[in-house]
């Protein structure tokens, strides 16, 4: 997963357009879902080779209120979880109180951000330009959310101030040499008693030292022969209430966490149902291409019908994410524990071993003559040639003619057509279309002089 950076401003100066914009190529938007601060987008995008995780925090506040308490607490959960902001403002309006107030909390955090100054295209915007240097800025990028003017310079930016160095093939091989597992889910949902119902069970402890993120404790334990370390993320607590009694949590530990791991388990209390908290982080972890089991806890007190009835909801608020396992366990009770403890290995092995190419095509040949495109005006969408560009998130790059006219739903369809034939239910797939160019299209045909002399005589008849 890479650098987290969200977009932070006042109401409507144009922070969803700006995402549209930015993700605009590849079009990757993982969750859009109401109840949770009012609407959050999630997306990511990439550049010279670096992904970035991108969350638009837009449409958070009624356009009659000033910066009220809301959008307060909605910067300062983007304060946690980012790793740094895109700081938008709007040049045609100019500097108002409310930017002050939010470039003062964002400069109380520490966090690098950036100041994109957006609709500076427009000549009314030329006076207010400079007025922006009050806020003690040393530079700004002038965009256009609207006509995508400046964009690839702010991408420039985002990438030198946020992205991660690579790691190198040594330390690649040393990481390798254990599966990390984090075990994510709000306060209550278990997570501690399954982390020792886990080490119960597995005598053959290595090591136990603190864990890398703040409250977190993890183990190194000896699973099936496999070197696993196990991150409890014990340290989630109830943060803030909010109106409609919305519990709200930290998820910067979290976050951590599962960026480390090599996979995912969330744990959700069988006694309630899935709320936009636990979605929030499931998007997360989707996002980040990590492979993930969703376990229900304390399902011992549940009947058959209480489990149907809660499958059914999970799989409709589930309906943005294919393929997610749901296990129900009692981690008290060490009821399937070990199980989907295993199956998540599983998993998290079959997302790391590299995608034979040949099968790969066979499969995107298959779903093609199976359901082939629609038609595009004259011409029908043509998928010739299909690769794994990485593991962990799963990038498949899918080339051929004409694949911008593949409607979205035909995207999903090949998607779900490959997690079934590979059998990734539980993994993110994320397909990218490439159409291919033709190298000498913008290139004239030059005559020779034998052609001109031979058309000059063709024209005299």
């Amino acid at each position: 997963m890479g650098p987290i950076v969200a977009i932070i401003g006042r109401p409507n100066v144009g922070k969803s357009s700006l995402f549209n914009k930015i993700i605009g190529e590849d079009k990757a938007i993982i969750a859009d879902f109401s109840g949770l601060t009012r609407d959050r987008l999630y997306g990511n995008f990439s550049f010279k080779s670096q992904n970035f995780s991108i969350i638009d925090t837009g449409g958070i506040s009624d356009e009659r209120e000033e910066i009220n308490l809301l959008i307060l607490k909605e910067i300062d959960k983007a304060i946690e979880e980012a790793d740094g902001f895109i700081f938008l403002v709007d040049a045609e309006y100019g500097l108002s109180q409310d930017d002050y107030k939010i470039h003062e909390i964002l400069r109380k955090s520490g966090k690098k951000y950036i100041l994109a100054l957006n609709k500076s295209e427009l000549k009314t915007s030329e006076k207010n330009i400079n007025d922006f240097y009050q806020l003690g800025v040393k530079s700004f990028i002038k965009v256009s959310a609207k006509s995508g003017l400046g964009i690839k310079n702010l991408k420039e930016e985002v990438f030198n101030q946020f992205h991660i160095e690579t790691i190198s093939d040594l330390e690649k091989e040393i990481d390798s040499q254990n599966i990390k597992v984090s075990i994510l889910g709000k306060p209550n949902a278990g997570k501690s008693t399954f982390f020792n119902s886990i080490i119960k069970e597995n005598r053959s402890i290595v090591s136990a030292r603190a864990g890398t993120t703040r409250d977190a404790v993890s183990k190194l334990i000896i699973f099936k022969n496999d070197k696993i370390e196990l991150f409890d993320t014990a340290g989630l607590r109830k943060k803030s209430k909010v109106d409609k009694a919305i519990e709200i949590f930290s998820v910067s530990k979290a976050i951590l966490s599962m960026r480390s791991s090599s996979g995912v388990l969330y744990l959700v209390d069988g006694k309630e149902n899935i709320t936009d908290q636990d979605l929030h982080l499931i998007s997360l972890i989707v996002s980040a291409g990590k492979p993930l089991i969703l376990g229900i806890n304390k399902s011992d007190k549940l009947s058959q019908y209480d489990k149907s009835n809660l499958t059914r909801s999970i799989n409709k608020k589930l309906a943005f994410i294919s393929g997610i396992s749901i296990h129900y366990i009692s981690a008290k009770q060490n009821k399937g524990t070990a199980k989907v403890f295993k199956e998540l290995i599983k998993l998290i092995k079959k997302s790391l071993n590299k995608i034979d190419t040949s099968e790969l095509n066979n499969f995107i040949e298959e779903a093609s003559k199976l359901n082939p495109p629609q038609m595009s005006g004259r011409f029908r969408p043509k998928i010739k040639y299909a690769n794994l560009l990485s593991s962990q998130p799963t990038i498949i790059r899918v080339q051929g003619n004409n694949l911008d006219k593949l409607t979205k739903q035909y995207q999903k369809y090949l998607e779900n057509y490959l997690r079934k034939k590979m059998n990734f239910d539980g993994i993110p797939i994320k397909l990218v279309f490439k159409n291919n160019t033709n190298p000498f299209g913008d290139k004239k045909n030059k005559l020779t002089k034998k052609q001109l002399a031979k058309r000059k005589r063709i024209a005299r008849r």
